[in-house]
């Protein structure tokens, strides 16, 4: 097969190639064969159409059919013939299947362009790693007592901040009620921004039993059009009070409910966790580090393509968080050169990372047999109180055990380049570790 390739930018070129006639007479052999065995015509037997009258009936759609078949082969085949590694579907145009000619077409593709990543040996680098205080400790088991923490009703006194309250509550909106806006016996924690600030504000000081209109404006940037940057009324009414009532932590509170035979012990074992969370949080930061050490010892060009993509899933990624649910399909037709000026340069650092880091990862010829994937899925379950095999077949169901595993090369990538650098430990706190 004869391919031309031209260099249209750094990451753009141009294949011309040329089927040779006898593989495309080949396919048109076979396809005629076909047709020719199950095409009925009048004035034929079953099987005895001639090849020119097959040719007069259905030469067109053989042609699209032989096309379809070889131009995707022979571009897949040319790419590798010249060391080519195409990103994005190639555009392809110029095509010429004539009778008795070599079948001919161009193709336009996005390409990584070959490069060598510079030396990383011997990078002298910092892990600052958090110095666990005692009052980090008693941070953490005050969490414990808040996880244990029992609810009792509240009788006598109004609400405060910190309260769980059963509330009843309809919105209105010029007079009308508003729909969706109405809930019976809903629960929320005052303060704890779950609900309409200024209803968790209005709550504040009314006893059960009480009923209370609360204005509300809804900000400009609500979900619902329609109710977005208008006011509203709600009329709300508390049902029930409860108060939060924390265990006393004591050797009897370490036993109970969390398995250690004392206090001290329990103690202990906390400091142990967050030793292990702020040392686990230090190499989180040393990979990100070395990931922007990678990217700016490594300016290489990428395919607009893949900048663009960068660019859309950054773009959704911000739309989710702010809304807070799944984006719909019209909300993700956007034109990818609107991102730019707020995407563009964090999108392309991205990509040359991803770029720079597969090409390391290629060099260090890393693999995840599938016993380590059971076993990292094994202790992912355990963390979440779930079934392995239930969570791997669910992993693989929705998608996600590609990037698990992805996710697990690369973080073998990232071991040896840390191996390979210089790393001083140095102990900080907790804001400077984040830093």
């Amino acid at each position: 097969m004869k391919v031309e390739v031209e260099q249209v930018d750094t990451c753009v070129r141009r294949l011309s190639v040329e089927v040779p006639i006898d593989r495309v007479n080949r396919e048109l052999n076979t396809l005629y064969a076909q047709l020719q065995r199950r095409v009925k015509l009048p004035g034929f037997r079953p099987g005895k159409v001639p090849r020119r009258v097959l040719e007069n009936y259905y030469r067109p759609a053989v042609e699209q059919e032989v096309l379809q078949k070889l131009v995707p082969d022979a571009l897949s085949e040319a790419l590798v013939q010249e060391g080519l590694y195409s990103v994005g579907q190639p555009h392809i145009d110029q095509i010429d299947l004539s009778k008795d000619q070599a079948l001919r077409f161009v193709a336009t593709a996005q390409i990584i362009p070959d490069f060598t990543v510079n030396d990383y040996h011997g990078w002298q680098l910092e892990r600052r790693i958090s110095v666990v205080e005692a009052s980090h400790v008693e941070q953490a088991l005050q969490r414990l007592r808040e996880r244990h923490a029992e609810l009792h009703t509240v009788v006598g006194r109004a609400v405060v901040p910190g309260d769980y309250v059963l509330i009843d509550y309809q919105g209105f909106m010029d007079g009308q009620p508003l729909p969706g806006a109405e809930g019976r016996n809903v629960s929320l924690e005052v303060g704890a921004g779950q609900f309409m600030a200024e209803i968790e504000q209005g709550l504040e000081g009314m006893e059960a039993g009480a009923e209370k209109t609360i204005a509300v404006l809804f900000p400009a940037t609500h979900h619902d059009a329609t109710v977005a940057g208008k006011r509203a009324t709600f009329r709300v009414k508390v049902v029930e009070i409860k108060e939060k009532v924390l265990p006393e932590l004591d050797d009897e509170f370490a036993r109970a409910y969390e398995d250690a035979d004392s206090l001290a012990t329990l103690r202990e074992r906390v400091r142990g966790e967050l030793e292990e969370a702020a040392r686990q949080q230090a190499d989180e930061v040393m990979r990100r580090d070395i990931l922007a050490k990678l990217v700016a010892e490594n300016p290489i060009a990428v395919p607009e393509v893949l900048v663009q993509e960068q660019m859309r899933q950054l773009y959704f990624r911000h739309l989710r968080q702010e809304m807070g649910r799944e984006l719909r399909e019209d909300e993700m037709q956007v034109d990818p050169e609107s991102l730019r000026p707020t995407y563009g340069e964090q999108a392309l650092a991205a990509v040359r990372g991803q770029v720079v880091m597969h090409r390391i990862e290629e060099g260090l010829d890393v693999s995840v047999p599938p016993e380590e994937v059971d076993a990292e899925v094994r202790t992912l379950a355990a963390r979440a109180a779930q079934n392995p095999e239930a969570l791997k077949q669910a992993m693989e169901r929705n998608g996600s055990l590609r990037a698990f595993e992805a996710g697990l090369r690369e973080r073998k990538v990232f071991q040896a380049i840390m191996d390979a650098v210089q790393i001083t430990d140095v102990s900080v706190d907790a804001s400077a570790a984040q830093a």
